[in-house]
């Protein structure tokens, strides 16, 4: 077996059977080459190792490098994992662990003190993760609601709406000032949710004292991030999203108790320890308690 970055990667398309199996995602070298340059926690890094066995890819896991805020209000770069796949004709023959302690190489080389990963308890990787070391760092709470009547359409604006992506990031960082976590971005960090579809602007809702990040899908209304400065203006943002909304809006990733104690005034289905989590792992011996804290901030809109 052998291990190149996909920066090295000759035959990128060789990714596409991989990735649409594994995440239905229609791989296009020369679409993902435009995200690379749009995302800061790509543009910098290897993107990712592949595995390759007989001149054939076998596995894949991808880095990212993620600014972070500690404690003490220093900026902390760490490691992020995603897009983990290995070939099903190559299970079981040590790919996956011989991917993961590449990366974990890489991390260690940059000086970076954590790994981080996105996963869910109902996948089978997320046992294998907690055997390389990996440990819950923040479990979500989730939100869901049902639109019951079924004569009811979302309600489009009449006019597509430019996000003030200054404006948004004024109110972020007004919200996260004294947050620890993935809580360090600038304007064009909007720009790149748009641009890789995490988010939809024109969907998405804004005001003086907060805003909502959503994606639409066949009447589903998604919410990627959900930021206010009063409970008031929680509850305004949630009514709205109702109002947008055809079938169901589902907020997967919930933080904070204001928002959660809202969506269940509003008669959302509540779920406390949902399926999705963050997971860390160390890789000195500074722990995530001693660095962040005893809470990590990292809303649907920093998922990778």
């Amino acid at each position: 077996m052998k291990i190149t970055t996909y920066r090295e990667l000759q035959s990128k398309e060789e990714l596409l059977p991989l990735f649409q199996h594994a995440f239905w995602w229609p791989f296009n070298p020369m679409v993902f080459d435009k995200t690379i340059r749009a995302d800061p926690r790509l543009r910098n890094s290897p993107v990712g190792y592949v595995a390759i066995i007989d001149n054939q890819v076998a596995g894949f896991v991808g880095v990212m490098d993620i600014q972070t805020r500690t404690l003490q209000e220093s900026e902390e770069i760490v490691g992020g994992i995603w897009g983990v796949v290995t070939h099903p004709v190559h299970a079981r023959q040590g790919i996956f662990k011989a991917l993961m302690q590449r990366s974990h190489d890489y991390f260690r080389e940059q000086g970076y003190k954590f790994s981080f990963l996105y996963t869910s308890k109902i996948l089978i990787a997320y046992t294998f993760y907690r055997k390389l070391g990996y440990k819950d760092a923040i479990v979500y709470s989730s939100a869901y609601k049902v639109i019951k009547d079924p004569r009811k359409t979302a309600k489009e604006t009449r006019k597509k709406c430019k996000a003030d992506w200054d404006r948004l990031l004024e109110l972020y960082n007004r919200v996260t000032r004294n947050y620890t976590g993935f809580v360090i971005r600038d304007k064009q960090y909007g720009k790149m949710l748009a641009a890789r579809k995490k988010i939809q602007p024109a969907k998405s809702i804004e005001s003086d004292k907060g805003y909502a990040l959503l994606r639409e899908s066949e009447g589903n209304m998604y919410v990627r991030e959900l930021v206010a400065l009063t409970r008031e203006e929680v509850n305004k943002l949630i009514a709205q999203i109702e109002e947008k909304t055809a079938k169901t809006v589902v907020d997967e990733k919930v933080l904070g108790k204001n928002t959660l104690n809202t969506y269940q005034s509003r008669g959302y289905m509540i779920i406390t320890e949902g399926y999705d989590l963050l997971m860390s792992k160390q890789l000195t011996d500074a722990t995530l308690e001693e660095t962040y804290g005893e809470e990590f901030y990292a809303t649907s809109a920093d998922s990778f």
